[in-house]
C-alpha cells in the first residue's frame, strides 16, 4: 500500500530528532536556544497535519482495529415547553440554536447544550421556546439575513422578519424578539416551496409549475419583497429543489428527471437535464466531505433508488448509486464525510466518505427506528426528531480527527 501524504515523513523525523537534541543539550547547559519555542509549534503543526493525513488510511486499511459504528440515544427535554406536531421547516442559527415552524402554525426555537466527549452524550439536554404569539400562519420557508434578524414566510403570504440581540442563546420570546411585517410587491395569497440561492435571492413556485425569483431588499432599515414575475423557468411535475452553490441549484421530478438550472443574466437557464430514477426524487442534497468540500451531490427517492452525482463545474455525472435500499428515501443530511438517510420503512443508512469516494456502511444501518427529521449539529453527530416531537441524537463513532489516532490501542 503505498501512502500519498502532504508531509514528507522521513523529514518530519529528521526534524523531531534535531529538536530532541537541542533539548538534551538545554538540560545539560540550562539554557534553551533561542527560537526552540517557535520550531516546537511548528513541529506541533506538522504533526497535526501529518496524522491527519493518516486519518483515511487508518479508517480504511485498520478497520478491524477501530470499525465505524451508529448510537441513537435521546436527549433531555428541560423548560415547560416541547414540540407537539409535524415539522415544516427549520433552519440552524447557530451551533446550539434552532427555529422550527410546523404544520400546526407554531414557530419555536430549540436550543441543545452540546457535549463535547461521547460518554458525556447522557448529559446533552434540549429545551423549547414557547410559540411566537405574532405568528398566526404556517410558516413554509425561513432564512438567516444576518446575526440579528431571521426571514420568515407564510403560506398564506405574510412576510415577517425577526430580530433579536439574542441569538447566542435560547430567546425569551416575548420580550426579545421583535416582529416586523415585510412590505411585498407582489399579489401572491401564499408562499409555496421556497429555497435560498443567493445572497438575498430565492426561487419561489407561483403555480403551474413554474419557478420564479424572489428578491429580499432593505432601504431605509426597511425590508421588502420583490417578485420578478419576469425571471421564471418552467419544470413539469417538480418535487424538490437543491441548491448546489451561488445561483446555481438542481430540481427533481415526480418522474425522476434532474435538472440543473443557473441564475445568471437576469435568467434561470436549464443547464443539464437528466433521466436520473425511474420514480419520485423526494431530496436534493450537496454531499460535505472532510475537508469540507462540497463536489458531489446526493438525489434520493421513492423504492429505495439513491444515485451520487459527480459535480465538475456546469456538468454532472453518476459516480455511484444504490438499487437495494428499502423504502422511500425522503430525507438526508451530510456533513464532514458522512451523510445519514432515512427510509419510510425505518430503516437509517449510513454513507461514508474516503479518499473522495462515498460508499455504504451496510453494518452501520439503523432498522425499526421511525423519525421524521433529520438536523446536522457537529462531526458525526446529527439531530434525529421522532414521530411524537422528541429529540435524539445521532452519534457516529468513527476515526476522524489526530486525537481519534493517539486514543486507538496500541496492540490489537
Amino acid at each position: 500500500m503505498k501512502i500519498n501524504l502532504s508531509v514528507d515523513g522521513t523529514e518530519f523525523k529528521n526534524q523531531v530528532k534535531k529538536l530532541r537534541e537541542k533539548l538534551n543539550a538545554c538540560q545539560e547547559t540550562g539554557i534553551l536556544e533561542e527560537g526552540f519555542e517557535e520550531e516546537l509549534e511548528k513541529l506541533l503543526q506538522t504533526e497535526e497535519d501529518l496524522l491527519t493525513g493518516l486519518v483515511p488510511y487508518y479508517r480504511v486499511y485498520a478497520n478491524d482495529i477501530r470499525k465505524t459504528s451508529t448510537k441513537i440515544s435521546p436527549i433531555k427535554q428541560i423548560g415547560s415547553f416541547g414540540f407537539d406536531s409535524f415539522l415544516k421547516t427549520a433552519l440552524r442559527i447557530n451551533k446550539n440554536l434552532f427555529i422550527t415552524s410546523s404544520i400546526n402554525r407554531k414557530v419555536q426555537f430549540f436550543y441543545i447544550n452540546t457535549v463535547e466527549e461521547p460518554s458525556d452524550h447522557n448529559q446533552m439536554a434540549g429545551e423549547w421556546s414557547p410559540p411566537i404569539k405574532e405568528i398566526k400562519e404556517t410558516i413554509s420557508f425561513l432564512y438567516q439575513l444576518n446575526s440579528k434578524e431571521i426571514l420568515l414566510l407564510g403560506v398564506r403570504g405574510g412576510g415577517y422578519v425577526l430580530s433579536s440581540d439574542n441569538f447566542a442563546q435560547l430567546p425569551d420570546v416575548n420580550g426579545e424578539i421583535k416582529v416586523k411585517r415585510i412590505q411585498t410587491d407582489h399579489d401572491f395569497n401564499e408562499f409555496g416551496r421556497c429555497y435560498a440561492i443567493g445572497d438575498g435571492l430565492f426561487v419561489a413556485e407561483s403555480g403551474d409549475e413554474v419557478l420564479n425569483l424572489l428578491e429580499i431588499i432593505k432601504e431605509n432599515e426597511v425590508y421588502r419583497l420583490i417578485f420578478h414575475k419576469d425571471v421564471e423557468c418552467t419544470i413539469p411535475d417538480w418535487t424538490t429543489l437543491g441548491k448546489i452553490n451561488e445561483n446555481y441549484f438542481a430540481v427533481g421530478t415526480r418522474t425522476g428527471q434532474l435538472y440543473l438550472i443557473k441564475y445568471e443574466n437576469r435568467q434561470f437557464t436549464i443547464i443539464e437535464k437528466m433521466d436520473l430514477l425511474n420514480d419520485e426524487i423526494r431530496q436534493i442534497r450537496c454531499l460535505e466531505d472532510e475537508n469540507e468540500s462540497m463536489s458531489f451531490l446526493i438525489v434520493t427517492g421513492n423504492k429505495g433508488q439513491l444515485k451520487i452525482l459527480s459535480l465538475n463545474g456546469n456538468s454532472a455525472d453518476i459516480a455511484i448509486g444504490w438499487e437495494e435500499l428499502k423504502g422511500n428515501l425522503f430525507e438526508a443530511q451530510s456533513e464532514k464525510g458522512t451523510a445519514v438517510i432515512l427510509s419510510e420503512d425505518g430503516i437509517l443508512y449510513l454513507l461514508e466518505e474516503n479518499f473522495g469516494d462515498w460508499y455504504l456502511n451496510e453494518a452501520a444501518t439503523i432498522k425499526n427506528v421511525f423519525f421524521t427529521n433529520i438536523f446536522k449539529l457537529d462531526i458525526s453527530k446529527y439531530l434525529l426528531m421522532d414521530i411524537e416531537g422528541k429529540l435524539n441524537l445521532l452519534y457516529i463513532d468513527r476515526i476522524n480527527t489526530p486525537n481519534d489516532l493517539w486514543n486507538l490501542p496500541l496492540y490489537h
